[in-house]
């Protein structure tokens, strides 16, 4: 742990809880150990304390992780480390013909949206 690659298109949270999540994965830490504390976690990674933060939340929406206020944060107890992703970005992976579909109705709305205010205006 503690290195981040500054070439990598990844955000700096993403990759820290990759390491995280890679880190549960080996049994370095196991379902209810402690993680380190958000400082100790910054300084090894050479962060501010908020990416950590971030990486932390990432790990805590995808229930991977459990924060109490006052004791920290740790792994969620109920967590099987052998059903975790390789990496954490690949959760929110959207196929491209999903994609193109969203695309084609914002542009949709919007065009529905323009007349609703030129009507609007012409009132």
């Amino acid at each position: 742990m503690g290195k981040l690659d500054p070439n990598s298109p990844q955000a700096p949270k993403f990759q820290i809880a990759d390491d995280l999540v890679a880190a549960i994965r080996s049994g370095e830490y196991a379902p209810g150990d402690p993680l380190p504390s958000y400082k100790a976690l910054a300084d090894d990674y050479g962060v501010a304390i908020g990416t950590v933060q971030s990486a932390i939340a990432v790990l805590r929406e995808r229930g991977v992780v459990v924060t109490r206020q006052g004791t920290g944060s740790s792994v969620h107890p109920d967590l099987d480390p052998k059903t975790l992703p390789d990496r954490v970005a690949q959760q929110v992976a959207v196929p491209a013909a999903d994609l193109t579909e969203m695309l084609a109705l914002l542009h949709e709305m919007n065009e529905r949206l323009k007349v609703i205010e030129a009507n609007t205006r012409a009132d």
